[in-house]
């Protein structure tokens, strides 16, 4: 067998194979003792006539499918094996010349780990959010939990005042025609919402309970809704009911009510700082983590072979999918709500499959450049918390990492950490937030309802030598 490769722009190689006579004719004879019982030659039992008047009776290319499977990848990995080359992306094949006569020729073409052009990487400038927890944030987090359990009480003895909530009946009405969404009963609503169109909520404000009336309002100009959008319209309404939320006080009561732990206002204070810092130090350091990254991958220049991005892009796609089908929707169903066709979704998934695999090489680059190394002792740690983040005894899971491959899985994560890390302890933080960028929206959408609501608010592309062997082939 002889193997031969080019290479071709765009980190992508094509690589030759030719599988000799005598291999092809024995992968031949494997196809048909596989395949035997399944053909009639008149003059012979079913399945007992010998394979060249089988081959003569219904052509040779009968069997060549199977013969494909049962020699392409040895010889395919052979290959890779003579010519020192790993593939970065799944191989396309296709057959050039196949007999018993002449053997097989193929060639696969597929992507190999394109070159990293290292920028700048060690003592990057990235911002860092700020961990300070001040008293205006425990006193926010104290009013929600007394929220958490506050209670509703009836108002009879005044008027609508903001922050009420008001049980009413509403009709809305253009032209004096009732359009579509427009009504409601006993609908429970918070006076200072802004959960319905600008006026709506203000126009409450006054009345009291039992109270009928009529209020003009005009939609937005921008409404999701074309036939209301900038259309004048009325509204009937009648207050049934006026609440207003009453909050438990703050005192030692309320605190061992709410908590556990904590038996004065003074000490739930302080627990509530604790929690809000530990919080905020992680979103800190997570942040500045990402943005160290990030800023290491953007000073390195890579030409990433497009098969791989779709790759990617196919792999998040499935990803999503297999989430949606987790929630008891298929990906089909999920699409039809949100009137998207999945040409649209994958377009949108082009850039963050070409981020990700960009940050995986750059930070494989990085690893090897500064000469990193996985220490078993931090093996041992990544394992103890896979086990105790999936309840497992760490012996068990431990059994489960002694292969190379899933040894090479564990190394792969721990690398892409270790790489991390050191990008992290290198980098310098400032306080200077950057301009965000501008998302691109994959659609709008409105949720068909016209009632007078405001609604105006890192991947490892190691693929074991596997080829891809779906291509129709030309038999003749």
């Amino acid at each position: 067998m002889a193997s031969q490769v080019e290479h071709l722009d765009n980190s992508m190689v094509k690589v030759t194979v030719e599988v000799s006579q005598e291999d092809f004719k024995s992968a031949l004879e494997q196809a048909f003792r596989k395949n035997a019982k399944r053909f009639t030659i008149p003059g012979f039992r079913k399945g007992k006539a010998p394979m060249k008047l089988v081959t003569n009776y219904y052509g040779e290319g009968i069997l060549y499918d199977d013969a494909i499977d049962i020699a392409i990848q040895p010889a395919y990995d052979k290959a890779l094996t003579e010519l020192e080359i790993k593939p970065f992306s799944q191989a396309d094949m296709q057959i050039e010349e196949i007999g018993s006569d002449k053997g097989m020729t193929f060639n696969c073409t597929f992507a190999i780990k394109p070159e990293v052009k290292l920028g700048d990487y060690k003592g990057v400038v990235a911002y860092k959010p700020d961990a300070i927890v001040d008293e205006d944030l425990i006193d926010k987090e104290i009013e929600r939990a007394r929220e958490q359990v506050s209670r509703l009480i009836p108002v009879t003895d005044r008027a609508v005042e903001d922050g009420d909530t008001v049980i009413i009946d509403y009709s809305g009405s253009k032209d004096g025609e009732l359009f579509e969404g427009g009504q409601a009963e006993n609908y429970e609503l918070v006076i200072g919402s802004k959960s319905f169109i600008p006026g709506f909520e203000e126009k409450l404000i006054g009345h009291k309970s039992g109270d009928e009336f009529d209020i003009d309002l005009t939609f937005p100009e921008k409404y999701h809704s074309e036939d209301l959008a900038g259309q004048d319209v009325v509204f009937s309404i009648k207050i049934h009911e006026i609440k207003v939320r009453e909050l438990p006080e703050l005192d030692d009561d309320f605190v061992k009510d709410v908590t556990e732990d904590c038996d004065t206002v003074e000490e739930y204070r302080d627990s509530i700082k604790k929690r809000l810092t530990e919080s905020r130090e992680k979103y800190a350091n997570d942040t500045f983590k990402g943005n160290a990254v990030n800023e290491a991958v953007k000073n390195a220049e890579v030409d990433i072979p497009h098969v791989v991005i779709h790759e990617e892009m196919n792999r998040m796609y499935e990803d999503q999918a297999r989430q949606m089908q987790m929630q008891g929707f298929s990906m089909e169903q999920y699409l039809e709500m949100l009137g998207l066709e999945k040409q649209s979704v994958m377009a949108q998934l082009h850039r963050p499959a070409e981020q990700k695999v960009k940050t995986g090489l750059v930070l494989d680059a990085i690893y090897e450049t500064e000469n990193l190394e996985i220490t078993d002792e931090a093996r041992e740690k990544q394992l103890q918390k896979i086990a105790d983040m999936y309840g497992m005894q760490f012996e068990d899971l431990k059994k489960n990492f002694e292969s190379d491959a899933a040894r090479e899985m564990l190394d792969s994560d721990l690398k892409k950490e270790l790489t991390m890390d050191w990008i992290v302890e290198n980098a310098e933080a400032t306080d200077i937030e950057p301009e965000p960028e501008v998302a691109e929206h994959v659609h709008e959408h409105g949720d068909g309802c016209d009632c007078g609501h405001d609604h105006n608010h890192d991947h490892d592309h190691d693929h074991e030598n596997e080829l891809d062997t779906a291509d129709e082939i030309d038999e003749e």
